[in-house]
């Protein structure tokens, strides 16, 4: 009777166990369909808006004007500016700028002709500040590099995108490191992280 009662008891406990990881198998498909994640940068987004809540530094439609980069890039130009404006080579010029780069007096053209124009500065390794370059499309792409995460090869890029006519969206995200076709470094910006841990490093007795 003990032993009977026993395996009757065990059987129960396996039979909710089966139930709670079967529960478990269906939550984890449902999200796995519900959050798509590809290797594309087209195909999914950290951020996307119509306005220019994904991007850095306070870019938006009055601030995109304030530097050099709109001399080149800005609507007057006709490097692809709808209405809100939006442009992915003005977008990069921009935060070029906005962190030090000195005026280069030209156009660098398109967004696929930058890594052949510059390509003295462009190379396959990212850099925070860098700018990753996309040479396929009509026009190519690019987009500013804010993080790279060596640990698992991706970089998290932030770019305005002109999407024709009137259309267009600010974005940003994390991709492979080999997505982009090169990245081009004309302003790369310090590595906060690894300062801090030198600094923490430095300040140890």
């Amino acid at each position: 009777m003990v032993i009977t009662h026993s395996l009757r008891a065990q059987r129960v406990r396996i039979t909710r166990l089966a139930l709670v990881v079967t529960s478990l198998l269906a939550l984890l498909i449902s999200l796995d369909v519900a959050t798509p994640v590809s290797a594309h940068a087209s195909s999914y987004y950290s951020c996307k808006s119509t306005g220019y809540s994904c991007v850095l530094r306070g870019y938006n439609a009055t601030t995109m004007n304030n530097n050099w980069a709109a001399l080149y890039y800005g609507t007057d130009t006709k490097g692809g500016i709808g209405t809100p404006p939006h442009n992915c080579t003005l977008y990069a010029a921009w935060m070029l700028a906005h962190n030090g780069l000195a005026n280069p007096g030209h156009s660098w053209g398109y967004a696929d002709q930058w890594g052949r124009t510059l390509a003295a500065q462009t190379n396959h390794t990212p850099a925070v500040g860098s700018i990753a370059w996309y040479e396929g499309g009509a026009m190519g792409h690019v987009a500013y590099v804010a993080q790279v995460n060596w640990a698992n090869a991706t970089v998290f890029l932030v770019s305005d995108n002109y999407a024709g006519g009137v259309n267009g969206y600010t974005s940003n995200g994390w991709v492979p490191i080999n997505q982009p076709t090169g990245y081009i470094h004309l302003r790369d910006q310090p590595n906060v992280t690894a300062l801090a841990k030198k600094r923490r490093l430095a300040i140890r007795p």
